[in-house]
Parts: structure tokens; C-alpha cells; sequence
């Protein structure tokens, strides 16, 4: 500290980058190009996309300590290691718990580890669940961070109890000479739940992200925080992906690193993951992609994870060069013709599964993976996408758009989710012309 103000020493010259001349350093990662060491990071996607499993698998990595522990997450070098604090107000600790023993356990079951290096991994996982805290234990009204008072958007008590929980909790492990057991990140879940103001108070945002930033290059580490897509998201899925980002744009341009966390989609070929995990579902492929970075030596390559039954992930980027390379969705907006070949194409598609015998119920992702392995050979299925959702249904040039046709001819039933054959036979086989949406 200089006792002095910005504006006396800015007269002075002290703010000049006369040192930028001679200047080598370089920038400082946690997570080799993805995560900063210390500042905000926004981490944001849809609900139930995965954002808080995929930071509890980072936490553990962090974590991790000893000669076995897993030097890459995603690929990326991780340059720092200590304890991880994790803030929530949107599950309860036995939840949370859950999730970190079961990542914890495959970790170190795939480093040759044993049951001590999986209770220490935990140890160094520290998780502050308020909705599981009772009256005596938390007192505060709710546990948002930022609060407006008479001199503005200030930091709450909860934000200024945890500030001063990790400065006692560095300085000890410093004292100690165990500099190993220093906190060097926190997780935030999420902003919707903990920030204490409407995300679209551009005012607020900047307060928050300004304290979040500065309080985090004075403890060095960093804070994780987890957003969220507006409910409209998916009428932006053609914009950057920046523009999905819920809440003022400060959301966007003040943290330092923004990664968007979302469900893999028609931009990625899933074909062969499909043909090498037959049972995989709509859920289980999850893109990570770095939507925004002001860090010089940002790694902004698209990750493709597949989701593991024990909470984790496996990275999937490398064994499926291709993921990220499907053709363009067809255009929006334009007319399509629904020919007879077209109709005829799905039908015998629909007739593979038990004849199509009447009453036969077939899922979605069997209709999906039967349609990537038909289209192989039938340009006419080729030219539509395997868009399967219902949400499609009015989506030319997709699965969905096909089979809600279909519905409204009576020759299925999609109405309860699976796909229930009524009567194939029906079709009078006449072309479909559809105007656009």
C-alpha cells in the first residue's frame, strides 16, 4: 500500500508502461489457457447442462495431491494445487458430498490410488451449503454476497465472512510452512441463486465482478462462478456464443475468461460416438468452449465430454477428431418441400422396428441411431438433420419436423414422449409443401 491515491500518483507518473519495454512475463493459468489463477471466471450453459459437476471435477483435480494425482484437466496443464472452497445455495451438503466422493473415487481408482489418497483429496475440498446450515449456525437472512445500501452496491456480511474465512485459513496453512494447503479457488453456485440482485443490473454486476476480481488478486486465486442461459437461449443458438450469457453484458466483459458449458448439438457430428457408445442419449455428449478471454494465450479449442455414471467425465475430444466438424443445420426461415421419396425414407424407417406393426413404441435415440446408420446409404434421409426434440417439431429440415408430420397425419403417436406406431398403412404418400415459420 502507498498511502497515496491513483490520481496523486498518476500525476507523479507512477502509471506509465515504461515497463512494458522490457516486460517477460507471462500469464498465470491454473488451468493452462482456460482458467486464470486469480479473477472471475464465468461459467455459464443451460440448467442440467452439467456446469456444477464439471467445477467439482475441477475442484478435485486441484485438489489432488501426491505423485499420482492427474497432471492435465482437459487436456491443459493444471499449474496450481491447494484447497478448493465451494459456496452453494442451490443444493444440500449431503448432495454435494455425494457428487465429490464419487468423482474423488474414480480419480484416484484410475490413478492406482487408494482409499487414504481419496479421504485426503476430500479434505482439501471444503463446501459451505447454506441451505443445510440452521438458524444458529447462519443467521443471515438469505446468503446473497452484494447488497444496496446507502453508499451503493456493497459487499454483504456473507461475502465479508467468507473474505475473511480465507484470508485466517491461508494465513495459517502460511504460518505452518504448508503452503500446499492454501485455498487457491473458489466455486460460486451459482450468481442467479447468490449474487443478491437482478443479473440485468449492469450497476450491481460491475460492483460485484470489481470486488470478485480485486479480492481475488489479493488472496491469489480465483473464483469460479457459475451462469446460466436465459429461458430464450435456444432463439440465439445461430449468435456467438457470448450472446447466451444471462444478465447485463458486464457478465460478459469484465471476468477474465467466459466458457460456455452446454449439451452437444446439431453443430457436432456425433455419429461415430453414437456407433462406439450405441446406449448414449441427448444428454450424455457436454461441449465446453471458451466463449470469451482477455488473457493473453487463451486456449479456445471446443472440448467434447461424455458423461460417466460415477459423476465425472471422460475427455473425448481426441478419440473423435470429427465431432466438431457435422455440416450447417439447414437454414431457418426458408420453405422446404416434404417430398414422397422423403416420407417414404422415414416410414421405412419407422417399419424396421418390428414391422411396424401398430402399437410398437419405439424410443427417440433408437429412432436417432437408426437414422445416422440409415443415411449412410439414402441421400434422401442425408439431407435432413437427426434433430430429434420435439421442441423441432416446426424445424424444417429436421428428424423432428418429419415425424411431426407424421403425428398430424395419425400414422404415429409422439405425444408421450417415445414415438408409438399407430397405423403406417395410412399415408397416402402425397408431397408436404410447408411454408416457412
Amino acid at each position: 500500500m502507498t498511502g497515496e491515491s491513483w490520481t496523486v500518483r498518476a500525476r507523479q507518473g507512477h502509471y506509465q508502461a515504461v515497463d512494458a519495454a522490457s516486460d517477460r512475463q507471462t500469464m498465470d493459468y491454473a488451468v493452462e489457457g482456460l482458467m486464470p489463477a486469480t479473477g472471475a471466471t464465468i461459467w455459464f450453459g443451460a440448467g442440467s447442462t452439467g456446469k456444477t459437476q464439471l467445477l467439482l471435477w475441477l475442484a478435485a483435480h486441484i485438489a489432488a495431491a501426491g505423485d499420482k494425482t492427474p497432471r492435465q484437466w482437459l487436456g491443459a496443464d493444471v499449474n496450481v494445487r491447494g484447497h478448493v472452497l465451494v459456496l452453494t445455495a442451490e443444493d444440500l451438503r449431503e448432495h454435494v458430498l455425494q457428487r465429490i466422493g464419487m468423482i474423488a473415487r474414480r480419480m484416484i481408482d484410475q490413478s492406482g490410488g487408494s482409499d487414504e489418497d481419496v479421504a485426503a483429496l476430500c479434505r482439501r475440498i471444503h463446501v459451505m451449503a447454506f441451505l443445510s446450515m440452521d438458524t444458529t449456525e447462519f443467521t443471515e437472512p438469505n446468503p446473497c454476497l452484494f447488497k444496496r445500501g446507502a453508499g451503493g452496491w456493497q459487499p454483504s456480511a456473507v461475502l465479508k465472512g467468507v473474505e475473511s474465512f480465507l484470508d485466517d485459513w491461508n494465513a495459517r496453512a502460511e504460518d505452518n510452512g504448508r503452503p500446499e494447503d492454501r485455498i487457491v479457488g473458489v466455486i460460486l453456485d451459482s450468481a442467479v441463486s447468490m449474487a443478491g440482485f437482478e443479473l440485468a443490473n449492469s450497476e450491481a454486476t460491475t460492483n460485484f465482478l470489481f470486488y470478485l476480481n480485486r479480492l481475488s488478486r489479493r488472496q491469489k486465486m480465483f473464483w469460479a462462478v457459475i451462469g446460466h442461459t436465459p429461458k430464450d437461449a435456444a432463439k440465439k443458438a445461430d449468435d456467438a456464443a457470448i450472446e447466451r450469457l444471462r444478465g447485463s453484458a458486464m457478465w460478459s466483459t469484465t471476468p477474465r475468461t467466459v466458457v460456455e458449458v452446454r449439451l452437444a448439438g446439431p453443430s457436432e457430428d456425433l455419429e461415430s460416438v453414437r456407433a462406439a457408445h450405441p446406449g448414449l442419449t441427448d444428454r450424455d455428449v457436454v461441449i465446453v468452449e471458451v466463449a470469451k478471454a482477455n488473457s493473453l494465450g487463451a486456449d479456445l479449442r471446443p472440448r467434447a465430454l461424455l458423461r460417466d455414471k460415477r459423476g465425472a467425465y471422460d475427455d473425448i475430444t481426441s478419440d473423435f477428431p470429427g465431432i466438431f466438424n457435422a455440416a450447417p443445420a439447414p437454414s431457418r426461415g426458408k420453405a422446404t418441400l416434404h417430398t414422397p421419396e422423403l416420407r417414404r425414407a422415414v416410414l421405412a424407417l419407422l417399419a424396421s422396428f418390428d414391422g411396424g406393426k401398430p402399437g410398437t413404441v419405439i424410443e427417440r435415440d433408437a429412432i436417432r441411431a437408426a437414422f445416422n446408420a440409415a443415411k449412410a446409404s439414402s441421400p434422401v434421409l442425408a439431407a435432413i438433420s437427426d434433430e430429434i426434440e420435439g421442441k423441432r417439431g416446426k424445424t424444417p429440415g429436421t428428424l423432428a419436423k418429419e415425424l411431426a408430420d407424421m403425428n398430424k397425419a395419425g400414422l404415429i403417436d409422439t405425444h408421450r414422449g417415445n414415438i408409438r406406431i399407430v397405423d403406417l398403412a395410412a399415408d397416402n404418400d402425397q408431397p408436404l409443401a410447408e411454408a416457412a415459420e
